[in-house]
């Protein structure tokens, strides 16, 4: 096989949050009591790291670093795997919520425990809900100034939570300030017609059929570009606890399939080649290896 004829290389990602520090539940669920909650994000990220170590696997872990602090032996265990450790922040906020001077605390505050576990930055960041949206456009300064190479926190969809419909559907640098720039790595769509269908994992791999994956995703194959892959570490956690929601958009999906996590993302690992996001972006020239 020649290299123009090798699989293109795709991104795989986990944002490794417990099941009750979801955008669905903070309504009832506050910062300040979450150490009141049964923590299972050790078990079920350690699921998830035996499933890609049977496929031979490696991905980007985006620690939500409340998690990190109370953990921190299950981020060496991450990067000792040879996984790219990221920040998905610390509070699990939406950005356009927080404001600009919260959200530069919080991700300051990330930055600094995982430096402090892992004695090195993490270079890439996704928002809590992939809340980089049009309210929200400050946030690529502070991540500029917090010393972010690439950001994956834009959705090319429409929805009521997130999304910017009309943005870029590949890597490109959203900003750049002097010899700074960053990259961003939206989530997956294909496009159909006039419309961006959404892809990337997470609830549309969980509610939709596999068939619909994995036609999405050969569809941007073919286009010569790689696909985003993320999911949560509570998705494949059918025994989590249950609590009652309506979600931020009048609906909640947080339970919804969870028994189909597992064997998708099996056979999804199985169909397609993946690599780290910050490897998969260095491969095609858009940062330094």
């Amino acid at each position: 096989m020649t290299a123009q004829s090798q699989p293109v290389m795709n991104a795989f990602s986990v944002d490794v949050e417990d099941w009750y520090q979801v955008s669905d539940f903070e309504d009832q669920v506050r910062l300040d009591e979450w150490d009141r909650y049964e923590s299972r994000v050790v078990a079920n990220t350690r699921r998830i790291l035996g499933i890609l170590g049977e496929f031979k696997v490696k991905g980007t872990f985006f620690i939500l670093t409340w998690n990190a602090e109370r953990h921190p032996a299950l981020v060496e265990e991450i990067a000792a795997e040879g996984h790219e450790i990221a920040t998905h922040g610390y509070s699990h906020r939406l950005l356009y919520e927080q404001g600009r001077d919260l959200y530069r605390r919080d991700l300051e505050r990330s930055q600094e425990i995982l430096h402090k576990i892992l004695g090195r930055q993490a270079y890439g960041y996704r928002a809590p809900s992939f809340s980089v949206t049009t309210k929200s456009m400050w946030a690529l300064d502070v991540m500029l100034e917090a010393g972010l190479e690439y950001d994956s926190s834009i959705f090319p969809v429409q929805d009521s939570l997130y999304g910017i419909p009309g943005a870029l559907r590949f890597p490109f640098v959203i900003h750049q300030a002097g010899r700074r720039k960053l990259v961003e790595f939206p989530m997956t769509t294909t496009r159909f017609g006039s419309r961006n269908l959404p892809l990337g994992g997470g609830a549309y791999l969980r509610l939709l059929p596999y068939q619909y994956m994995r036609w999405g995703m050969r569809r941007v194959n073919r286009e010569g570009e790689p696909a985003l892959v993320y999911l949560h570490p509570w998705e494949i956690d059918t025994q989590q606890p249950r609590l009652k929601s309506r979600g931020k958009r009048g609906i909640s999906t947080h339970y919804i399939r969870l028994d189909s996590m597992e064997s998708k993302l099996r056979r999804l690992l199985s169909d397609f080649r993946f690599a780290p996001m910050r490897d998969v972006l260095a491969q095609r020239g858009w940062l330094h290896s």
